[in-house]
């Protein structure tokens, strides 16, 4: 029975810690810019790549005002590392241009200049 009790006591203790060292990364919030992004299809790729990656919590793309918000944790990314997700997928992120092997791949209709008006880019 004593040994009952114990394993129960350090059960708890284990769990408690680990609740406390979970507890120790908060998570921030930024707005990427994507001036790239013109239609809900870019809105998906996006969301698709940035939401999978470790650390985000949740990313939200606001295609009529060309953001990003993206909640993550700093301890497991960066601010960077989704600038260059966002980059490889195909869009401007920031001051980081769109990487052209990307750009390359998305549909005609996620190009800048089909029918929108057009946005400077650097490839």
């Amino acid at each position: 029975m004593k040994l009952k009790a114990a394993r129960m006591m350090g059960l708890t203790a284990l769990v408690g810690l680990l609740a406390l060292g979970c507890g120790q990364t908060k998570a921030e919030t930024a707005d990427v810019s994507i001036n790239t992004a013109v239609c809900n299809l870019c809105a998906n790729r996006i969301e698709t790549a940035v939401g999978a990656m470790e650390g985000v919590n949740k990313v939200q793309v606001d295609i009529e005002n060309h953001l990003a918000h993206v909640t993550f944790h700093s301890a497991r990314t960066s601010l960077a590392a989704i600038e260059t997700m966002i980059s490889e997928v195909g869009y401007s992120a920031n001051d980081k241009p769109a990487d052209p092997m990307g750009y390359a791949k998305l549909p005609g209709c996620c190009k800048v200049g089909r029918g929108q008006e057009k946005v400077n880019m650097e490839l």
